[in-house]
């Protein structure tokens, strides 16, 4: 008989271990979702944050922002200036990200930074598949790209041992982690990250995308119903096999799935305009480098 994971159980399990979604994070996601947002907005909301205030000055006086002469910036209102809404917003975003992620340790076989730099890429995929498809919220696509991982965090907190001897198990068999789990009834991270984002009250278009990452066709997604949802996950969905195949970061996976030829015609790609496509997405990584990767 198969045995029933009991997911509640689980996240029950991490509430001292995985403190409650920063405040912040979920204020910014909302931000995020708001075409209204502005730059007062976020300022209000980092000024709360040490950490992220810190991350803020110090990218704002790297050399990439700064002119010859130009005096040291010590405020947070001239540091977001200086950076800009765009920059502003993504930088204390993925500061409130790698903090969650950095609560749990990393291991020899699994490094949390390599996790976020990984949901970089994603998040900043994510943002150029919007553009491609015309989805008009290329933020809440970032958002959603920049979490749908936390699942991996959840099973690395829950029990260290057993995640890292499934990520052994996944590369000498050359399959797919989210295969493994569901061949070996193991612990899903996509259904695990997604019972924890709801445990922090997170909106359905951010639980979604984290539940249905890895399921290509529509209608597999048993619990979605609304078109954009089906939207936002088509997105990160594209975006992680893109970011997969450049080879951002490091989530566990030891090889890459392709999506099918009907999913790139619904993209409007084909294989050859594909490998195009992935160098945009690898230089809007390299271009977005030197704001966010100082993060580390």
């Amino acid at each position: 008989m198969i045995e029933v994971i009991n997911y509640d159980k689980i996240i029950a399990s991490l509430e001292q271990k995985l403190p409650s979604l920063p405040q912040i994070l979920e204020e910014l996601v909302k931000k995020l979702s708001d075409p209204n947002s502005n730059l007062d907005n976020i300022e209000e909301l980092v000024e709360v944050d040490q950490s992220i205030t810190t991350q803020i000055l110090q990218v704002s006086n790297k050399i990439e922002f700064t002119e010859p002469g130009e005096q040291r910036i010590t405020t947070i209102h001239d540091a977001l200036h200086k950076l800009g809404f765009e920059n502003a917003k993504k930088i204390a975003l993925n500061v409130s990200v790698l903090k969650l992620m950095r609560l749990s340790k990393s291991t020899v076989e699994f490094c949390c930074e390599d996790l976020w730099k990984h949901s970089l890429g994603v998040a900043i995929a994510s943002s150029e598949i919007s553009k491609l498809i015309d989805y008009d919220n290329p933020d809440q696509a970032y958002a959603c790209g920049l979490m749908h991982d936390i699942g991996k965090v959840i099973k690395l907190k829950y029990c260290k041992k057993d995640f890292v001897k499934e990520l052994a198990s996944a590369k000498r068999k050359q399959i797919d982690l989210h295969d493994l789990e569901n061949i070996r009834n193991l612990i899903r991270h996509d259904l695990a990250g997604a019972k924890m984002m709801q445990a922090w009250n997170m909106p359905d278009s951010l639980v979604m995308p984290v539940l249905w990452h890895h399921t290509e066709d529509r209608s597999l997604r048993t619990d979605v119903v609304s078109p954009e949802h089906h939207s936002l996950i088509d997105i990160v969905y594209f975006a992680n096999f893109i970011v997969h195949k450049i080879g951002i970061g490091f989530s566990g996976h030891a090889i890459t799935k392709t999506p099918s030829d009907k999913f790139l015609r619904f993209m409007g790609l084909t294989e050859e305009s594909l490998g195009e496509f992935a160098d945009q997405i690898s230089q809007a990584f390299d271009e977005a480098c030197p704001s966010l990767l100082i993060l580390e």
